[in-house]
């Protein structure tokens, strides 16, 4: 038979188990303190003063967290280098939490396993785990399409509106990125209410936020089954659950604000109607604003807070507990009115455990916002209740909009708002990756019983 030579390698331990959520902790960690490192710098500032590190901390964590809450205006304070970092902070936010922890791994030079595919592939909705590399190339082909196409078309309509050409070329590469990552950072010293009849930055701008906030899951989906009936029920519930609270919120604030001299008020007649939609696109993702946020009525405020809780779509830019999550939450309240032991959406069954997570996730995000506004009423005697909540919400749905109460607070209240923020960003990627991790079955089943409610 002969004889034959075989050479055997080490082999390598196996990487234990887990959720995957240290990764993505230590990944935006370490980005975060480079980033706030990096705004600290002297040369960071317009008046090459070195900043506070608390105010560098906090800008550090809106721009990564994509929300736009700021200490002060970002166009005076921040020089060009400190705007360039930014740009990168939210880039990294955006994108890099579409890609989710495929980045991460790259970045810190290790090759995906078998389990880090199992992972992406199970909450970003990626084809299969072969394919989840190729996936990621494509959100990313995506994301430069959007901002590249944004950047163009951002620069002509500035030209036209008299802006500068070299102001132009960096408000384009600004806004557009911050558009697409749902990040709401502004460098016009105004938001965009100078814009507020100008139909083309808003149309840009708002088509910019609105993909960036349903992600390419389900535009990747449309564009491979092109057809709106064979696509997955996640990618169906993301485009109809968007529409309606689109046309809702249009409609609303057409009404409640159309007679307001200070908000839809100052938009000539015929762009009422685009403004009222760029308001409707901006408070579930983004943090922009063409109106004046703290001139408007108290119940427009509120369906903005409820419009800032829903936020976007998993594996998108947006923040909130998902629209996903959102419409569950509907199906499941219809399925137990009905007295049904299934939920059903679309004429799909969704699983119990679903469910339990969209429960958790919501209930999570309305603790958060509990004690965050309890520490702000607490710590802050000048605001108005209403104004308090708005700001919080708008940190922990990861939004921007601001009525100026995180500007007035002192640093002691300040602080609440970044874990806010940051449990807002990565809370409900971080329950979902626990919460399907694979764990051991316990044998053991309890008796069961029951409760009374009502």
């Amino acid at each position: 038979m002969g004889t034959y030579n075989v050479t055997m390698q080490k082999p390598r331990h196996a990487r234990r188990g887990g959720s995957g959520s240290l990764e993505v902790i230590i990944g935006f960690g370490l980005v975060l303190l480079i980033g706030t490192i990096l705004l600290s710098l002297p040369w960071a500032a317009e008046d090459r003063t070195a900043t506070h590190p608390f105010d560098a901390l906090f800008t550090a964590v809106s721009a990564l967290c994509v929300t736009g809450l700021v200490l002060f205006d970002t166009q005076s304070h921040w020089s060009f280098f400190g705007e360039a970092v930014l740009v990168v902070l939210f880039q990294i936010g955006g994108l890099g939490y579409m890609m989710g922890t495929s980045l991460l791994l790259w970045l810190l030079g290790r090759q995906l396993g078998l389990r880090d595919r199992y992972m992406l592939s199970r909450y970003y909705g990626a084809p299969s785990m072969g394919e989840t590399l190729h996936f990621a190339r494509n959100i990313a082909l995506f994301a430069l399409i959007f901002e590249v196409g944004g950047m163009i078309a951002l620069y002509i309509a500035f030209v036209s509106e008299d802006v500068g050409a070299g102001t132009a070329v960096w408000w384009s590469i600004f806004h557009a990125v911050s558009a697409f990552n749902n990040a709401g950072f502004s460098i016009t010293g105004a938001d965009l209410l100078p814009f507020v009849n100008d139909a083309p930055v808003l149309l840009i701008v708002s088509t910019l936020i609105v993909f960036g906030g349903i992600g390419a899951v389900p535009v990747l989906a449309l564009i491979r089954r092109r057809s709106f009936g064979r696509l997955p029920l996640d990618s169906k519930l993301i485009y109809l659950t968007t529409a309606v609270l689109l046309v809702v919120a249009t409609v609303y604030f057409l009404v409640i604000e159309g007679d307001n001299p200070a908000t839809l008020g100052r938009a000539d007649g015929a762009h009422r109607p685009l403004v009222a939609f760029f308001q409707a696109v901006t408070p579930r993702t983004a943090g922009f604003s063409a109106v004046d946020i703290n001139s408007m009525h108290d119940e427009s405020k509120f369906f903005h807070m409820t419009l800032m809780l829903i936020g976007g779509a998993a594996g998108g830019t947006a923040g909130g507990i998902k629209v996903g999550t959102f419409a569950i939450l509907g199906f499941a309240m219809y399925a137990a009115l009905r007295g049904s032991s299934e939920v059903r959406a679309l004429g799909r069954s969704v699983p119990l455990q679903v469910v339990f997570q969209a429960v958790t996730i919501a209930l999570l995000a309305v603790g958060v916002a509990f004690l965050a506004s309890l520490w702000l009423l607490v710590t802050t005697d000048e605001a108005q209740g209403i104004d308090v909540v708005f700001d919080v919400l708008s940190a922990i749905g990861t939004v921007g909009l601001s009525t100026g109460v995180t500007e007035r607070a002192s640093r002691v209240a300040q602080a609440v708002l970044i874990p806010a923020m940051l449990l807002g960003r990565f809370g409900p990627l971080l329950l979902v990756l626990e919460m399907t991790r694979r764990r051991h079955k316990s044998t053991f089943r309890a008796p069961e019983d029951s409760i009374r409610l009502g």
